[in-house]
């Protein structure tokens, strides 16, 4: 991270104003940090470019594109980020004479980042792959269990059965339904799969369901 300082205070100035305002909520009704999730997403890429060892990965393209994945939600559109976060990104790089081609991949990675249809097609850079397991590994196994919980007891008139239902249709369902692709990737989901099944198991145990 120490030789990519200057742009996590790029993003985390751009992002400030975002979510990080006194009293904002960003994210669901909840006081949610996205430079903070921004650098969660950074250590799951070095976690997993780090057991892969692929000497044909351009891993300094993809730590500049986990850095600048989410800094479009500055603009305040959800749906948009990725493409904003790519222009954000095309234009700090291009103002540092940055390599043209190498600008085009980062901006590429940034722009699809959140399509999840790539994620398992054949000619899909395994620097995007990476990206996408980092992404989702984040806010995700404990994590969820608490995000979800937090979110859920916003709602007016929440119980320890809204948290559950709520539970079950975000963090357990998104777990269950999603597989990863590389080698570690798969591994940090089974985990975190583990986890989230057995704390639901006991969960609707102690809510009254006895199997």
């Amino acid at each position: 991270m120490r030789q990519h300082k200057a742009m996590f205070r790029y993003v985390e100035d751009i992002l400030y104003s975002y979510d990080r305002k006194k009293g904002e909520k960003s994210k669901n009704q909840i006081a949610y940090d996205r430079y903070a999730h921004t650098v969660r997403v950074y250590k799951w890429m070095i976690r997993i470019t780090n057991q892969l060892r692929d000497d044909t990965m351009d891993v300094e393209s993809l730590k500049i594109a986990t850095i600048f994945h989410d800094c479009g939600y500055s603009a305040g559109s959800n749906e948009d980020h990725a493409a904003m976060g790519a222009a954000i990104c095309r234009d700090y790089l291009e103002r540092r004479q940055y390599p043209p081609e190498k600008t085009d991949f980062i901006c590429y990675l940034i722009e699809e980042h959140s399509n999840k249809k790539l994620f398992h097609e054949k000619n899909t850079p395994v620097e995007l792959i990476v990206l996408m397991e980092a992404d989702m590994l984040d806010d995700t196994g404990a994590m969820g269990i608490v995000l979800d919980s937090w979110i859920s007891s916003k709602n007016e008139g929440a119980t320890f059965e809204s948290v559950c239902r709520h539970f079950e249709k975000y963090t357990y369902r998104h777990m269950k339904q999603m597989e990863f692709v590389t080698a570690p990737g798969r591994q940090f989901w089974h985990e975190k799969r583990k986890l989230v099944y057995e704390f639901l198991r006991q969960y609707k145990r102690d809510l009254g369901d006895m199997k």
